[in-house]
């Protein structure tokens, strides 16, 4: 299976294409919702009940936004894909979007700082020093005699 590599640009390209559903008139959205409903047909029961949970506690204009990531995974992938993997991807969006409107909503100004400063911890580090240390200054007290 060849490795996938996403960098910073391809991250930032999906992003901003992922955002930009949102923006998409609500007439657009209806119609690719009918287009889904066409490619899942029969499925799990517990997922169909799962993705209805799901899209029942989130807004309309959020409802939209999984519809068309889902109507776009379909066109891309849909010839691929069985009837309980599309229920399944269906359920997944639909309960991720949760999280994503969460995060939406806090806001963050361009200057603002992360809230943890990463540092790496050691514990050996500072026992390590002391050792090198320890070791170090007999020798060099052995060659400052020897130079004199």
């Amino acid at each position: 299976m060849p490795k996938i590599f996403l960098g910073r640009r391809e991250f930032a390209l999906g992003m901003a294409a992922a955002a930009t559903t949102a923006l998409i008139p609500k007439g657009n959205a209806v119609a690719i919702d009918a287009l889904t409903q066409t490619g899942v047909a029969g499925g799990d029961s517990s997922v169909e009940a799962k993705t209805k949970a799901a899209m029942a506690k989130l807004s309309a204009s959020a409802q939209a936004e999984v519809e068309m990531k889902v109507a776009s995974i379909f066109l891309k992938y849909g010839d691929r894909l069985s009837d309980e993997q599309k229920a399944d991807i269906r359920r997944i969006m639909a309960e991720s979007q949760e999280g994503l409107e969460k995060m939406r909503a806090f806001k963050l100004e361009n200057g603002d700082q992360p809230a943890d400063a990463f540092r790496a911890y050691r514990p050996d580090a500072k026992a390590a020093i002391a050792r090198e240390n320890a070791a170090t200054k007999p020798r060099q007290a052995k060659q400052q005699k020897e130079n004199k």
